[in-house]
């Protein structure tokens, strides 16, 4: 791909779909992941917010661990989010709302600027991923029911050609290919993984 050093807060506004341009279908690369994802009318509508802070010159992503007590991908990595709610206004509000409740970053220090493509979950959801930008100087509150800790991992990381990898697993009696990669002592696999490598094909399609 392009050298990454150069994925600036303008290429990644080029890189996303604009605000006023909501992804209506899976749009990354379905055919590659068709075994790891069953899409469904049952689907639930839900969206999560993908955080970049930027600290000078360099970006990073901000990742939740979700608790270990929680029923359904406990003590996974993944973006703050969760179900659209009767009284969201839409996925972005969402998405926001959710990461206030989850971590306690108030919607007044996020910047929503765009959309990845969306993605159907195993677990029942199709989920939006809402890019924004994130106030460096931004506070922390960890919901304990729901969060365990939250970390940076900086994007020239993600965007190595080594990092990101595809992996198979054994899902319902079949094998399927996801996509993960390792920061530190973290693993970052699945739906999350899928979402970066939907944010890294986009990043190489623009100057």
């Amino acid at each position: 791909m392009n050298d990454s050093r150069m994925v600036d807060a303008a290429r990644l506004r080029r890189a996303v779909r604009a605000l006023g341009n909501p992804p209506a279908e899976r749009g990354w690369n379905a055919d590659e992941l068709a075994d790891a994802f069953d899409s469904s009318p049952r689907h639930r509508e839900a969206a999560v917010l993908v955080p970049f802070v930027q600290r000078g010159k360099d970006l990073s992503l901000l990742f939740t661990q979700r608790s270990g007590q929680l029923r359904q991908h406990a003590g996974q990595v993944s973006f703050p989010g969760g179900a659209v709610d009767a009284n969201d206004a839409g996925v972005v509000e969402a998405a926001l709302r959710e990461t206030h409740e989850e971590i306690g970053i108030a919607a007044a220090a996020v910047e929503p600027f765009g959309y990845l493509d969306r993605l159907d979950t195993v677990s029942g959801f199709s989920v939006t991923p809402v890019v924004a930008f994130v106030r460096a100087d931004y506070h922390l509150r960890l919901e304990a029911a729901e969060v365990d800790d939250a970390f940076e991992v900086p994007l020239d990381f993600i965007l190595a050609p080594t990092t990101l990898r595809r992996e198979m697993i054994h899902w319902r009696g079949r094998d399927r290919t996801i996509y993960a990669f390792d920061w530190q002592d973290r693993r970052i696999w699945g739906v999350t993984a899928a979402m970066l490598k939907n944010l890294i094909d986009r990043l190489e399609q623009v100057p």
